[in-house]
């Protein structure tokens, strides 16, 4: 239904220009040429059906400058561990690691096999910072291992049962916490984020929801201090597929932001996508 609306909307966009290049042409040359013009509709037909198969091609990536300031905000369809620069982990407020309680599917989990050769020796590393007792919601800890930084944020409660539990309250509240962090802690340059919230911590909010907050508690905090060139906000593909989500719209959204932000700019944001 999607292709057939948009090429059905490009073929038309193409004949509507071809027919202002004959009338055009009938205007100021002669009918004979607007004639032998009209005998390649068939060139038209075919550039409408090209420009709609380009725009069913889905893009991986949207980039936009935040208006008034030089920090870029990107949303990427793709792997968190495949990107550039430190990667946000959402933990929870013991920062348990055993793997009976922290999936080896999280991002927390992921990071712990690909970076330490047991989640014990993670755990040494966490104990150091934390003196092994529980920390509040949004308490922010930086883990460097194997060249690559992780900054764990405390976003859940774990229960009594080993199962983790939070609410968008608790992701606001990390948030804010998090670019505090930042503006102290950060080393200013990429810093990668998840859809926090979306995955073990079993938040009730959409993905879509968790993405607007991000980004909105980003740009506000902005206009207190810059701690990051680029924000780049990460979402899983099997994630979008799995939970049909519109990454377009998310684009949309997101430059939307950046273009109407509440820092004060004259300014506008620009931005790009990539296939």
């Amino acid at each position: 239904m999607i292709f057939i609306k948009i090429a059905v909307s490009e073929i038309l966009h193409i004949f509507g220009f071809l027919w202002i290049i004959i009338e055009a042409t009938t205007f100021f040359i002669t009918e004979n040429t607007a004639n032998s013009i009209k005998s390649y509709w068939w060139f038209f037909l075919l550039f409408g059906i090209v420009i709609s198969i380009a725009r069913l091609i889905p893009k991986r990536k949207f980039s936009f400058k935040l208006d008034g300031k030089d920090i870029t905000i990107e949303l990427v369809s793709g792997d968190i561990f495949k990107q550039e620069g430190p990667i946000i982990v959402g933990s929870n407020t013991a920062f348990l690691t055993n793997p009976e309680i922290i999936s080896d599917r999280s991002i927390q989990g992921i990071f712990t096999n690909k970076y330490f050769r047991n989640h014990q020796d993670l755990n040494d590393v966490i104990r150091g910072k934390t003196n092994n007792e529980r920390q509040e919601i949004g308490t922010t800890l930086t883990v460097r291992a194997n060249d690559r930084i992780g900054y764990f944020c405390a976003i859940a409660e774990v229960n009594e049962n080993g199962v983790a539990k939070s609410n968008i309250e608790n992701i606001r509240v990390s948030l804010a916490q998090l670019w505090n962090y930042f503006g102290l802690n950060g080393e200013k340059g990429i810093l990668n984020i998840p859809i926090l919230g979306s995955g073990f911590s079993r938040v009730s909010e959409t993905r879509e929801t968790l993405f607007r907050e991000i980004v909105k508690s980003f740009i506000a905090a902005t206009a207190e201090h810059t701690f990051c060139d680029t924000l780049r906000i990460v979402i899983c593909r099997d994630d979008i597929t799995k939970n049909k989500i519109d990454f377009l719209e998310l684009a949309k959204f997101l430059e939307f932001s950046c273009r109407y932000s509440l820092v004060e700019s004259k300014t506008i944001g620009k931005g790009t996508a990539e296939t």
